[in-house]
């Protein structure tokens, strides 16, 4: 009898503990899948952030790209202008078809005429004209319009600054800027030749500011004009 109940506890204690045993094992389960579920939520936590990040960099570097677009379209602008010649429409203000003397010569000798003004200065290390020399390539585009049959040669000139290959093309440059105001002015282009002399031909000669602008110049020469 002793025997049978001492079984009997036994058998209980060994269910009874069995029972223990997986409570523990289910907490543990439970523990283990909260862990994980804390890790997963982290790890997308971190994602996101990481996603987050690499859009607002890629949103800067986006707004930084437009913005260096939009400075180089402005300065490509800029530059454009700056390369552009400054023309005004012709006007028939004594250069004109109406207004030719017999004597092409004489007109453009004529004291106090636009036509007696031959050169166009610059600044320095510059090619574009300035305003105030517009006048004077405008009435000698009307007057070879009027004269067809006449040429010219734009000479382009520097100040003694600059290495000698340097000079010569900016010296081209300066005489092209003339030639292409002309140009779109309506002046046939055939009826002007463009050369450079780089610094080869100063008219002063002074170390100094005031013979330096004196040199960068083009000089429009007419072909065959009687001395």
């Amino acid at each position: 009898m002793n025997k049978v109940i001492i079984a009997f506890i036994v058998a209980f204690m060994m269910v009874g503990c069995a029972g223990q045993g997986q409570q523990v094992a289910e907490i543990e389960q439970r523990d283990i899948s909260e862990n994980d579920a804390q890790r997963q939520a982290e790890l997308d936590r971190a994602e996101a952030e990481k996603q987050a990040q690499i859009q607002k960099e890629q949103e800067e570097l986006k707004r930084q790209l437009e913005e260096q677009q939009k400075r180089q379209q402005l300065a490509d602008q800029e530059q454009a202008m700056a390369d552009e010649p400054v023309i005004r429409p012709l006007s028939d203000d004594g250069f004109g078809a109406g207004s030719v003397s017999d004597d092409p010569w004489a007109q453009l000798n004529a004291p106090g005429s636009l036509l007696a003004e031959r050169s166009v200065y610059y600044d320095f290390d510059r090619y574009e004209i300035k305003e105030e020399y517009v006048p004077i390539i405008e009435a000698h585009a009307n007057f070879l319009l009027a004269h067809p049959e006449l040429k010219i040669k734009v000479e382009g000139n520097c100040d003694d600054r600059g290495s000698r290959e340097y000079n010569l093309a900016l010296g081209q440059r300066r005489a092209e800027s003339v030639k292409r105001a002309m140009t779109l002015l309506g002046v046939d282009s055939g009826q002007i030749e463009t050369v450079s002399f780089g610094a080869e031909r100063p008219v002063a000669f002074e170390q100094n500011e005031e013979s330096w602008a004196k040199n960068r110049r083009s000089d429009i020469v007419y072909v065959d004009q009687p001395k």
